[in-house]
């Protein structure tokens, strides 16, 4: 089982799998032709259209097997590059099955990061609170905005906490200093960003113990 899945009841798990697949198949449609998809997975292009239409349900063990490759995070960074290159960020932003694949992909990496702890705290800035929801719903965590924290005590005790950003600027690094220093029992583990910016290196300096990722190089 993917490591996405491997703390959700197996009942429950077999029609999420499902759900899931015809997501991230529907996202990547928008950027890529099914039989390319199919090439990358192994599968014909009608079968992945019976999919998406609902005509044809893979097992489960099979769609878990095409989730886990197509949450590649590499995968992911050209997908959301080709999709920028024609549409706007709000509208990658906003998109429920395009946020959902960027979601996760990003948890595959937080099981691994998190070495099996439970990620008690989500915080994300207001423009990745789409792709944020995902990610703490499906992991059960807190989910924080972060510009609301202003003078509040809700950055305190957060746990094992991971950090979701659309892009980073000097407000969003000083909250985050802000989360580290009064966090009393806080551990900021992980920050992705979708766009990178010569603030993503300020970051991996404040937080060295930090795993810091980002999706697209430069603004389109």
């Amino acid at each position: 089982m993917s490591e996405v899945y491997s703390t959700l009841p197996p009942k429950y798990v077999e029609s999420l799998v499902y759900i899931d697949l015809v997501d991230i198949l529907t996202a990547y449609r928008r950027v890529s032709r099914l039989s390319t998809i199919g090439n990358i997975i192994g599968v014909r292009d009608t079968s992945l259209s019976k999919y998406i239409n609902g005509k044809l349900r893979p097992r489960s063990a099979r769609s878990l097997a095409m989730i886990k490759t197509l949450i590649d995070m590499n995968l992911v960074k050209n997908a959301v590059s080709e999709y920028l290159r024609d549409r706007s960020l709000i509208e990658l932003l906003t998109d429920i099955p395009f946020t959902k694949l960027i979601a996760l992909s990003i948890m595959e990496r937080l099981v691994k990061l998190f070495h099996g702890s439970r990620v008690e705290t989500v915080i994300a800035s207001s423009e990745a609170l789409l792709i944020a929801s995902h990610i703490s719903h499906r992991l059960r965590s807190s989910l924080i905005n972060l510009h609301t924290v202003r003078g509040s005590s809700k950055v305190r005790n957060l746990g094992n906490t991971a950090v979701i950003l659309v892009i980073a600027d000097d407000e969003i690094i000083k909250q985050l200093v802000k989360v580290k220093t009064e966090g009393r029992r806080t551990t900021v583990k992980y920050i992705f960003l979708v766009i990178y910016s010569k603030e993503v290196d300020i970051l991996a300096s404040i937080f060295p113990n930090t795993t810091v990722e980002y999706l697209v190089g430069t603004l389109p």
